[in-house]
Order: C-alpha cells, then structure tokens, then sequence
C-alpha cells in the first residue's frame, strides 16, 4: 500500500518503554495552522449505485460538498459557501443529495438540497425542527425524516419531499417521548424507545399503522435492555443488554418470539453497543466498542479475514469499514492511528484490493506526532480510574510539563485512542498530556457513569487530582508546571481545579466552560429531563442540592485562583450561554488578577470557523509560553493581557 510508513508506530512491553524514542531529536515545532486546518476530506458516503462518493471538504476555510466519481477519476464542489459550513451529507437517491447548513454556532440548521451535478440547490422550508433518517430506494421523491408534527417536542416519522421539502402525515405517530425509533430494511417503524419520567419503554408494532405494545420497561438508570438495529431478515434485532452484569453487551432479539437469545458479546471493561452492518449482505457482519482503542469482534468470516489483512499490513492502526457498496463491489475504509489522522481507502471485494482514495491531513508528517499509550490507576477511594498519556517525542520522560486535559460531557463522552489536534499540539510544544476518563465519564458501564452523578467538584475532580499526583509520582510530571485545560465540562474542571486545588496548577484554560452549575438547570422543562438534571446535576429546590451546587460552582470562588488563566466562549453557544462567561469576568475583575477573555462573536460551543480556531490555538501558544516556566517566549502577543470582545448592552443584563 502506497502509504504503509504512515501507519507504523512504536511497540514495547510496558507503557513507560514504549516512549524509548526520546532518544530520537525533538521534532521542529510545527505551525499551529498545519495542527488545526480543517481536514482535506470527510463525511464520505458511497452513492446507492456506488459510482460516486460523497464527501465535504475545505473551500475558502469553510466546509463545502463535493462528489468524487470513481469512474471517471474527478472531483467536483457542489457548494461554495464561505460564511456558513455544510454539514452532514447523505445521499437521497443517485441524483439528489441532502445536506445541513449550521448557523453561526447556534446549532440550528438549514436542510438545503442538491442534484449531484450542483443544480437546482436550494433550501428546503420547514417551521418546525427535522432529522434527516433514510433514503427510500423505493420512493426516490420522498426521505424518510423525524419531525415534530403531531407535538413539537416530540418526534414523529413522516417522508419529506425532496423537491419542496413539504411533510407528509406520520407515517408513525409518537406514541410519547421518544428517544429514538428502530426502523426495520422494508422502512416500517418496529420499535419506538420512550422516556416517561424516570421509566424507558421499549415499544413494538408488527407493522405501520397497527398499534404499539409495551414489551419492557426499566428505570432509566437501572438494568435493562434497548434495541439497537434490525438484521436483514427483519425477524432479529441485535440489542444491548447491562442486565445481571456491569457493562452493556449485544445479544439478538426473536421479535416472532419475544425472546431474548444468548450474549452474542460482550466485555467485562468497556461497553459493547454498536453494530456494523453490510447492506449488500444484509445483515450484521460485526460490532464494534471503545477499549483500550477501539475494537472489533467480526461476525461474518470474509470481514474478519479482510481486517485480519489490513492489520497485517498496516498494524497498529485501526481499520474503521465507513459504508458498503449497495451492490456488493466496494467497502470504504478509513484506517487512522493515535500519530496519523487517516487515509480512506476503497478495498474492491472482487479483487481483494485496496486503492488509496483521499489521505486526511497530508500536511501531517506521523513521524513527527506523539505516541498515546493507555493507562490506569486507583484513586484515593479505590476506583481503578483509565486514561491515555502522551508524552512529546524526543524528550526524556521525566519532569516534564503536564497538560491534563478533560473531555466534556461529562455524562456518555469519554476519551479515546486516535489522532487527536488538540493532543499532539499539546505535545509538539513539549508538553506531556494526560487525558483521564474519570467517574461519570462513558463507556465503562452505568454503574461508573452514575458514580459521578451529583460529584462535580468532588469526587469527578479528584480523579484529575489523582491523575496529576499520579504522573508525578512516576517522575514523567513537574510538580511546579502542571496546566489543565478542557471544554465544555472540561472547562469546568479547569476552573475548578483552579479554584478548588489552586497547589496543583501553574496555569489554567477555560474553553467554552461551565462555571456556574445552577445556571444549567433549566426552571422549566418535561418531567423525564428535569429527572435527568435532578439527578446528575441536582434539585435547585433542594437545600442540600442547593448548597452543593453553590459550593461547587467556580464563579462563586474566584478570588482563589492565583495563577494565569485564559477564557474563551462563543457569544451563540446554545449549551453554556455567554452570561456563564460574562459571569466569571465580573468575578475575575474583582479579583484584580490578570486574566485572558475572548468572546467570538458567531461561534456557538466550540470555534468551527477555521480562522477563529487557529486564532485561539495560537492565542493557547502565546499563554503556554508566557505562563509556565521554562517555556520559550514568543513576541507576538503583550503577556497576559485582559482581553474582551465588546458586547452588545444587553447581553449583559
């Protein structure tokens, strides 16, 4: 294979030996552009007749939809925006495609619609939200959609049309809340998963228009079993399972019998709760979870032996089948590693060959990127705690800068193995990064998710205290240059590791955090979500919750945060609203502390924008090496200045 150097990435015996390439040199500090420009392809999707694919790339810094034709060896753009990015693609039939447009951030979008030679592109017109689901192969003029027709807030299945993007009556109705439909390969709705406070029904009918049956209930956070897909005799239904064990395993489900079968698998660390499905075989040739990377366990011998190969070829990759060919001719394949970002490739069936198609980032050498190893230790309670270290190649493992670097969520995300931008930024400036998948985080069963219900700030943050106490005890951390940087959650956690354990931390970065828990209970919602708030966050007319919560939240604290820190929220951000960030720059100026505070204007939970995310990671480079010791300095920026964007008059009220 053309590119197999790419993929090649360093072997020991035990984790710590694993980093012997510090012998190697320091490789040259890399342009933060080349770290964080947008990819060179995503999205890809094989056209039903599997002639053409499907794919967004970069135009004028912004995602835009293009076709690749297999046959004729071109790629054409299908849209030109450049102050909006396209957003998941799919194909509607071999000449129409339909895609979303994102509104600054906000997280609303445009359903826009296409013929695959860039045509008749125009926008579809709804007042009220839709979720694009499948194609009808047998209904080329109509897509198979959610929509909120019979209630607002809840989700019915209705066809759109393609053309005027008119909704037709539901085709099913909802029969209340639903979390999400199964829909069987002859498009009839099977089964319907509904929340009803604190309880999940599985629901079932044979076919459309009969009525719904309850076939089982379980307490939201308790024992249970959920469907997942349809087999392609439409008869079984893989599900997932956590009943009498503590992670989720995969077994089938006879819908004739309503019975459950024997555990297809499972694992007794990481949940199993995905399956792959091969159209042109119709059925499910394997499944796939979140371990230590991520794993495969094939059902369908010709995949096994397919992987098998490419593993041979490429080891130390995963090799991620992207979609099936319709016919049966072709599987993409996207095979990336913890120091590359990928290649896709097509393997054709008939030949038992793979071709490259597109390499993600070509501008990133892996050679250059840092190895991420797993690792695991007990924290002060006794909880085996899972995480990835990444140490900076060429450099002894031994008193280095640690980043720790929490996910957010936190409740369902987790860390994972994989080329990560952020990481090997991190760790080409020379840092060390320790990214844990504490109590609360996903994957590791209900049981550790609800361990963290109601333990922000408390035992969630000790698993990132335990975590920076145990890098140093390994003598790869310098206790006097720890940073900890995260979003959304993970901005939290920096804010209150700032505030809570200010003796652990040299610096600090606030990405689109939480600082004001209380400010994420909504006063008003259904009975189902305010059960999950009350329980994972907390009761606002609770007293004790009430306390807690206050105790917890870091804008009530900031007079104790002695060390540098750097700010930066969206002014749309559906999920923490900008008064969070305007709240925590009040209480910092009374401090009278320096600090660094960015406010973008149109970006939401997170910079999408090319320009604007490269802005903020150089802004991150400048911070670094001005605020940890030992770090060379840089010019470009005056040391740490207090930065605001100006705001509107009442965006502050």
């Amino acid at each position: 294979m053309k590119n197999s150097s790419r993929l090649l990435s360093v072997a020991g015996c035990a984790w710590l030996a694993a980093f012997s390439a510090f012998a190697a040199s320091p490789p040259p500090e890399l342009p933060v552009e080349t770290l964080f420009q947008a990819p060179t392809i995503n999205s890809l999707q094989f056209s039903p007749d599997g002639t053409k694919v499907l794919c967004l790339v970069p135009y004028e810094r912004r995602e835009n939809l293009a076709v690749i034709d297999l046959l004729k060896g071109t790629k054409n753009l299908l849209s030109s925006f450049k102050d909006k990015q396209a957003v998941g693609p799919f194909w509607a039939n071999n000449d129409r495609i339909l895609f979303g447009v994102d509104d600054k951030g906000k997280e609303q979008f445009q359903i826009y619609a296409v013929n695959a030679d860039g045509s008749d592109n125009v926008v579809l017109p709804f007042n009220r939200a839709v979720r694009l689901v499948r194609r009808l192969p047998e209904d080329p003029k109509n897509f198979l959609v959610y929509a909120g027709i019979t209630y607002r807030d809840w989700w019915d299945v209705a066809l759109m049309n393609l053309r005027t993007g008119i909704l037709s009556a539901p085709i099913a109705r909802a029969p209340g809340d639903v979390a999400y439909y199964v829909i069987d390969h002859d498009n009839v709705v099977r089964f319907a998963v509904v929340d009803d406070r604190q309880t999940r029904k599985i629901l079932y009918r044979e076919a459309n228009k009969t009525d719904w049956q309850e076939i089982t209930s379980r307490h939201i956070d308790g024992e249970g079993w959920e469907p997942i897909a349809f087999d392609g005799d439409n008869r079984t239904v893989y599900a997932w399972s956590n009943v009498g064990r503590k992670t989720r395993a995969v077994h089938r489900y006879d819908t004739a019998a309503k019975t459950m079968g024997e555990m297809v698998f499972g694992d007794d660390t990481y949940d199993v709760d995905q399956v792959i499905y091969d159209v042109s075989k119709k059925k499910v040739v394997g499944l796939l979870y979140e371990a230590d990377r991520r794993r495969f366990h094939w059902l369908d011998p010709e995949m096994q032996a397919v992987h098998t190969r490419m593993e041979q070829s490429l080891p130390d990759t995963v090799h991620q089948p992207v979609q099936f060919a319709e016919d049966g001719s072709k599987i993409i394949f996207r095979s990336y590693s913890d120091r590359d970002p990928g290649v896709y490739y097509i393997y054709d069936r008939k030949r038992q060959q793979v071709s490259e198609l597109a390499v993600v980032r070509p501008k990133i050498d892996p050679e250059q990127m840092a190895s991420m190893k797993p690792v695991s230790f007990q924290a002060r309670d006794g909880l085996t705690v899972h995480g990835y270290l990444t140490l900076p190649v060429g450099r002894e493992p031994k008193n280095l800068p640690l980043i720790i670097h929490p996910h957010g969520g936190p409740y369902g995300p987790r860390d994972v193995w994989g080329y990560n931008p952020e990481v090997q930024f991190y760790a080409n400036r020379g840092f060390a990064v320790l990214q844990i998948n504490f109590r609360g985080s996903g994957g590791y069963g209900q049981w550790f998710e609800a361990a963290g219900f109601k333990k922000w700030g408390l035992e969630m943050q000790n698993d990132l205290s335990d975590g920076v106490k145990w890098a140093i005890a390994q003598g790869v951390a310098d206790p006097a240059r720890v940073v900890i940087s995260g979003a959304s959650y993970g901005g939290y956690a920096a804010m209150a590791g700032l505030v809570f354990t200010p003796e652990l931390y040299c610096a600090g970065i606030n990405y689109v955090g939480v600082v004001d828990i209380g400010n994420l209970i909504p006063k008003a919602q259904p009975p189902d979500r305010m059960y999950w708030m009350n329980t994972r966050l907390g009761d606002l007319g609770n007293a004790d919750d009430r306390k807690r919560i206050h105790d917890t939240s870091p804008v009530n604290f900031a007079e104790r945060i002695r060390v540098p820190l750097l700010m930066a929220y969206g002014r749309n951000d559906p999920r923490v609203r900008v008064d969070q960030a305007y709240d925590i720059e009040r209480a910092m100026k009374k401090t009278g502390k320096p600090f660094e505070f960015v406010i973008e204007d149109d970006e939401g939970h997170g910079f999408r924008t090319e320009e604007k995310r490269i802005a903020f990671y150089q802004r991150i480079d400048h911070f670094l090496r001005t605020a940890v010791p030992g770090m060379s300095a840089t010019t470009k920026l005056g040391p740490l200045e207090v930065i605001s964007m100006p705001a509107k008059a009442n965006d502050r009220d």
